[in-house]
């Protein structure tokens, strides 16, 4: 009788307030999503620029070495946000290899999308040049 008397009930009359979902992207305001951008913008620590550059990505899993094929989405003095083609854990040692200009850096997976292929990279060292950034 009481799982039943709960079942009838409305969700948010069951849920306390705090558990209320966020209002999707679509339903904030213009004035509200530039609020949210001007926040992410600061807690970033170096600005993005969106670009498209391929590279290579390697990386050591156990006693073999493996290579992926990549392609950046947007880039920073600091990493990248990349379409990788291969499904790698989070916190992953990679090294990433611009085949046009010669250059490779160390870096970490730090984040992970929804997708398996979509990845953010931290570069160990971070810098404006791998990229061909303009500082």
């Amino acid at each position: 009788m009481g799982l039943t008397f709960l079942l009838a009930l409305p969700l948010a009359f069951i849920l306390p307030a705090r558990f209320s979902m966020t209002p999707l992207a679509s339903e904030l305001s213009a004035a509200q999503t530039q609020q949210l951008e001007e926040r992410w913008a600061k807690m970033r620590s170096h600005s993005r620029a969106v670009t498209s550059q391929r590279f290579l990505l390697e990386w050591e899993e156990g006693e073999q070495r493996r290579t992926a094929n990549a392609i950046t989405v947007d880039v920073s003095e600091s990493g990248c946000m990349a379409v990788v083609g291969a499904d790698l854990p989070f916190n992953r040692e990679v090294r990433l290899v611009r085949p046009d200009t010669g250059r490779s850096a160390q870096g970490k997976v730090v984040w992970r999308g929804h997708e398996a292929w979509d990845v953010g990279i931290a570069l160990a060292q971070p810098d404006p040049s791998f990229w061909g950034l303009k500082s």
